[in-house]
C-alpha cells in the first residue's frame, strides 16, 4: 500500500494543485499578517509623540516663557534619548534654535506649537517644537516576520497536502485501482468473482457504492449477453454444418441428376436428327421432329445451365489463361450467333467489330470467355425479332490520355425490347426474368446471365449493362477485362 501511496499520479496532481493553491493563500495571509502587524508596530512606535504631548510640552512650554534654557536644553536631550527620535528641532519665536539629531528621508513627524496659556486662554505664542521619527525597526522587524510567517504558512500547506494525498489515496484512488484492475480482468474472464472494495459498509451509499453497483450489473447483463451468443453461435455452428451438408447433397443429386438426364437426352437428340434427315419419314413426321429437336435442345441447355451453377457454388470452376487469337475467337462468336438465330428461325443481322489497333494475342481463358459471350449473343437472338447484334471488340484506354491499359472491351448489342434502367441490376439474379411474359414466350430459366456475371469474377473482369452509344441499339452488355497481355515470345 505504501508502493502505491507514492506512485498514484492521481494522487500527486491532487497535491501539486493544493500546493499552488496553498503557497498562493499562503503568500496572501502572510501579507495580511505583516499588515496587520506593521499597523500595530506602527502605533506602538507613534506612541512617543502621544507621551512627548502629554509630558513634556506643558513643562517645555514653562522654560521657554521664564527663560530657562538650561531646562529647555535637559527636555530635548530626554527627548532625543528615545532610539526611534532621530531628530528634534526647537525654533522660539525670540529667533533661538535648538537641535537634536540629523533629519531623516521619509521620517514620520509631528510639529508641537508652543504657547503660553493663562486661565485656559492663550497668550502668547512661544514657538514650534519639531519631532521626527524612524520606522526603520518597524521595516527589520517585519522582514524577520515575514520569513517566519512565510515558511510556517508554506509547512502547514505542504502538511496538509501530503494528509490530503493519503487521504484521497485512502477513501477513493485505491478504490478506483479495485475498479479498474477488476474491469481489465473481467475483459479476460467474466466468470470471476463480483466486485468488492475493501472499506466499511455504510449506512448511506455515496458515489463509490454507486460506481460498483452500475459495474455488477453491466456484468451480469454482460454475463447474459455473453451466454446467449454462445447459445447462438452454437446454433449457427450447427445451421452452418447442416447448410453445407445440404448444400453438398444438393450439388451432388444436382451434377448425378445433371448428367444422367444428359445421357439419354442426348440419345434423344441424335435419333430426331435421324428422322429430321431420313427423306423416307413423311413431311409432317419431320416437322415434328424439328420441333421436339428444339424443346430438347432447350432442355439441354437448361440443364447445362444448372450444373454450371451447381459447379460455381462448389467452388469447382477454375479459370486457365494462356495467349489466344482474339480475331479467330471473335470469328466463333459470330459463327455460333448465326447458328443461334437459325435456330430460332429469324432473319437478324450479325455484325462483328474489331477496333483497331488489337494485338493478334491476348492472355485470357478462351473458353470461359466464349461462354459468356456465347450466352449474350444468344439472349440476344432469342428476345430480337429482327434487326442486328453487333459484338464488339476493342482494347481498353484512359479516358484522359487515350493511351491503351492492356485490358480488353468486348460488347454485345441488338436492336431487341430492351431493359429498363431500373431493372438493369436485377437481370444478373439467379432464377430472374423481367417480363413474365417474355418468359412464356421464350422459357428459360434465369441463370445464364447469373452464370457470366460469376465467371466474369473468377476473372477478375466486370460485366454489366449500359446505355447504347449507337442509333437503333437498345441493349448493351460490356465485358471489361482489365489486363489480358500476352508475354511477347508468344505474341508472334
Amino acid at each position: 500500500m505504501t508502493r502505491r501511496f507514492f506512485t498514484d499520479p492521481l494522487g500527486y496532481r491532487l497535491v501539486l494543485a493544493s500546493l499552488l493553491i496553498g503557497s498562493v493563500l499562503s503568500v496572501f495571509s502572510t501579507g495580511i499578517q505583516l499588515l496587520t502587524s506593521f499597523n500595530r508596530q506602527k502605533e506602538e512606535a507613534t506612541a512617543v509623540f502621544t507621551q512627548i504631548e502629554t509630558a513634556l510640552a506643558g513643562t517645555l512650554e514653562q522654560a521657554l516663557w521664564t527663560f530657562d534654557f538650561d531646562q529647555v536644553n535637559i527636555l530635548l536631550d530626554g527627548i532625543a534619548s528615545n532610539e526611534d527620535i532621530t531628530h528634534v528641532e526647537l525654533v522660539s519665536q525670540t529667533g533661538h534654535r535648538w537641535e537634536r539629531g540629523a533629519p531623516s528621508e521619509a521620517p514620520v513627524q509631528r510639529v508641537y506649537p508652543l504657547s503660553y496659556s493663562r486661565n485656559g486662554q492663550v497668550t502668547q505664542e512661544l514657538g514650534k517644537l519639531r519631532v521626527e521619527l524612524t520606522l526603520a525597526a518597524v521595516i527589520n522587524n517585519l522582514r524577520e516576520q515575514f520569513w517566519v510567517i512565510l515558511m510556517t504558512n508554506l509547512i502547514k500547506a505542504y502538511l496538509a497536502a501530503v494528509a490530503l494525498l493519503y487521504v484521497v489515496h485512502r477513501m477513493i484512488t485505491r478504490h478506483l485501482r479495485t475498479v479498474a484492475r477488476h474491469v481489465d480482468n473481467t475483459g479476460d474472464d467474466p466468470a470471476l468473482q463480483p466486485l468488492v472494495l475493501d472499506r466499511e459498509k455504510r449506512r448511506k451509499p455515496d458515489d463509490l457504492d454507486h460506481i460498483v453497483s452500475a459495474i455488477r450489473q453491466f456484468e451480469r447483463r454482460v454475463q447474459n449477453d455473453v451466454a446467449a451468443l454462445k447459445s447462438e453461435i452454437t446454433e449457427r455452428r450447427k445451421s452452418e454444418a447442416q447448410a453445407r451438408e445440404a448444400l453438398s447433397v444438393r450439388s451432388s443429386f444436382i451434377g448425378t441428376m445433371s448428367h444422367e438426364v444428359r445421357t439419354p437426352l442426348n440419345a434423344i437428340l441424335g435419333f430426331l436428327h435421324l428422322i429430321e434427315i431420313d427423306e423416307a419419314v413423311p413431311e409432317r413426321q419431320r416437322h415434328y421432329a424439328r420441333v421436339a429437336t428444339r424443346a430438347s435442345q432447350q432442355l439441354l441447355n437448361q440443364l447445362n445451365n444448372v450444373l454450371e451453377m451447381s459447379r460455381l457454388d462448389s467452388n469447382a470452376v477454375s479459370i486457365s489463361t494462356r495467349p489466344t487469337d482474339i480475331r479467330r475467337l471473335a470469328q466463333q462468336w459470330q459463327d455460333t450467333t448465326h447458328a443461334a438465330i437459325h435456330f430460332h428461325e429469324k432473319d437478324i443481322e450479325v455484325v462483328l467489330e474489331l477496333e483497331p489497333p488489337l494485338r493478334e494475342k491476348y492472355e485470357l481463358d478462351g473458353a470461359r470467355v466464349t461462354q459468356i459471350v456465347t450466352n449474350l449473343t444468344d439472349n440476344a437472338a432469342k428476345f430480337t425479332q429482327s434487326g442486328t447484334i453487333l459484338i464488339s471488340i476493342r482494347e481498353t484506354r484512359d479516358p484522359d490520355t487515350n493511351e491503351p491499359l492492356g485490358g480488353l472491351q468486348i460488347s454485345v448489342s441488338d436492336t431487341g425490347p430492351g431493359i429498363d434502367r431500373a431493372q438493369c441490376t436485377q437481370v444478373f439474379e439467379r432464377f430472374t426474368q423481367l417480363d413474365t411474359r417474355l418468359e412464356r414466350t421464350h422459357g428459360g430459366s434465369g441463370l445464364g446471365l447469373a452464370i457470366c456475371l460469376e465467371l466474369s469474377h473468377l476473372m477478375g473482369a466486370d460485366l454489366t449493362v449500359i446505355q447504347p452509344e449507337r442509333d437503333g441499339f437498345t441493349t448493351e452488355f460490356l465485358l471489361v477485362i482489365h489486363s489480358a497481355d500476352a508475354p511477347e515470345a508468344q505474341n508472334e
